[in-house]
């Protein structure tokens, strides 16, 4: 008796230090007088997210409309116990992404150095200085005479394409739309776009369009392909970065990470050996390896053996989903807005019947596809939500957000900025493209 009188009294004691902390946490932006979002006991503002009712950028979105925050610069919000702050005043948000970055450089969402490499080496990962050297070395690759050069790759990929696109309208007439075959536009454009970065960043050709169960292509996949341990991973990755050390979460799979180790080093001893010549990320990677082979330094951070991989996952995640995405989106735009779709055909139509081939300048010339595909990001963006981290220069604690909002940053704060919002808010965005079609 007496016995579970103390087991009852310890859980009982327990119970009401965690309340107590609780209250103590959650009253964090109400002391500073700053509007906030009424956050749940232990979870903070993320209860429907992690009850799978809505995602994070769609609960930022819907805090940023909120009436409650109209006029506010910042909404402070929760993650837990963490405190955190939703930016709405746009020139704050140019001071944190621009004139004052150096403040808030690093994201918020960090990998484990020790780990996983292959994760904190990656440029959406890494952390200063490293992220800035990465990003130094990496920039070169994105620019318009570099895409340029990789154009005859892309192309390569694009006959592809329309090999498998006349195969499937083929099979179609044969009787597999009597049959009422559903064909998923978005596996289309996953297929294009595995193919297309398999080539430009592992100079490599998959064939996933001619094989849809090609090797590189399911490994691809299979980073986008969610179960309960990624999403675990990924979690805590965003969420609860503090922990990741602790529980070891890793960015990619260790399958998916001795894939990306064993294609790189076999496309760049073959590479060496052969001495051929690709304008695709292989040389760039390999122009990386000579520059650290020449460094004095044996234990800088472009002398792992995951450095060179890493980038290449970079290419790897920020080049499938997000471009197959954004092809899918626009497709379905299209196909609800028949005009805007027989206009761009026209411009199509009429820019390559005056040429023989196709090429970048011509494609480049197309105002109204280029019109089409910026709508189509600014409804539907990628990354609908930018996060970063606090980190004031000097060793300062505190990071003063004036003249645009009454109140402090902490450092380790997190800061969000939600795309999503911006771009569907009338007061930030510009005229869509229904209403350009008219012009």
């Amino acid at each position: 008796m007496v016995y579970s009188t103390n087991i009852l009294l310890a859980i009982v004691t327990v119970l009401t230090a965690v309340f107590i902390w609780s209250r103590r946490t959650y009253v964090y932006w109400q002391r500073r007088r700053v509007k906030f979002v009424q956050p749940t006991h232990l979870l903070g503002n993320l209860s429907k997210v992690l009850r799978l009712e809505e995602s994070f950028a769609l609960q930022l979105r819907r805090f940023y409309f909120d009436e409650r925050f109209r006029d506010e610069p910042v909404v402070g919000i929760y993650l837990f116990h963490q405190p955190a702050l939703l930016i709405r005043d746009l020139q704050l948000v140019r001071t944190v992404l621009i004139e004052d970055f150096v403040s808030f450089s690093n994201r918020f969402a960090k990998c484990d150095m020790r780990h996983d490499k292959m994760g904190s080496l990656n440029l959406f990962f890494a952390r200063q200085p490293e992220w800035r050297e990465i990003r130094t070395r990496l920039s070169p690759v994105f620019t318009g005479a570099k895409i340029k050069q990789m154009f005859s790759l892309m192309e390569e990929i694009g006959c592809d394409l329309e090999w498998y696109l006349k195969r499937l309208t083929r099979d179609l007439r044969r009787g597999d739309a009597a049959r009422g075959v559903v064909v998923s536009i978005k596996d289309v454009c996953d297929l294009y776009n595995t193919d297309m970065i398999a080539s430009i960043a592992f100079g490599l050709r998959s064939y996933s369009l001619r094989n849809t169960q090609s090797e590189i292509g399911s490994h691809c996949q299979d980073i986008f392909r969610p179960n309960v341990l990624r999403t675990i991973d990924f979690f805590m990755i965003f969420f609860l970065p503090r922990l990741v050390p602790l529980l070891r979460s890793k960015l990619f799979t260790e399958p998916h990470t001795e894939f990306l180790r064993r294609v790189i080093q076999l496309v760049i001893e073959e590479r060496e050996r052969g001495g051929d010549l690709r304008n695709d990320l292989i040389e760039m990677l390999l122009t990386l390896k000579k520059e650290a082979d020449l460094q004095q330094d044996k234990s800088h951070f472009t002398h792992h053996q995951d450095f060179l991989a890493a980038q290449a996952a970079s290419f790897e995640v920020a080049g499938i989903e997000t471009c197959s995405s954004t092809m899918s989106f626009a497709l379905f735009e299209l196909a609800k807005q028949p005009l805007i779709q027989e206009r761009l055909r026209r411009e199509i139509r009429q820019t390559f019947g005056e040429s023989k081939g196709l090429s970048f300048e011509l494609i480049d010339r197309m105002q109204y596809l280029e019109m089409v595909v910026d709508e189509t990001l600014r409804k539907y963006p990628i990354v609908p939500l930018l996060e970063r981290e606090c980190t004031p220069i000097n060793k300062k604690r505190f990071y003063s957000l004036r003249p645009h909002a009454e109140c402090y940053a902490r450092r380790g704060m997190p800061v969000f900025i939600s795309n999503l919002a911006i771009h569907h808010d009338p007061k930030a965005s510009c005229k869509s493209i229904e209403c350009a079609s008219c012009c």
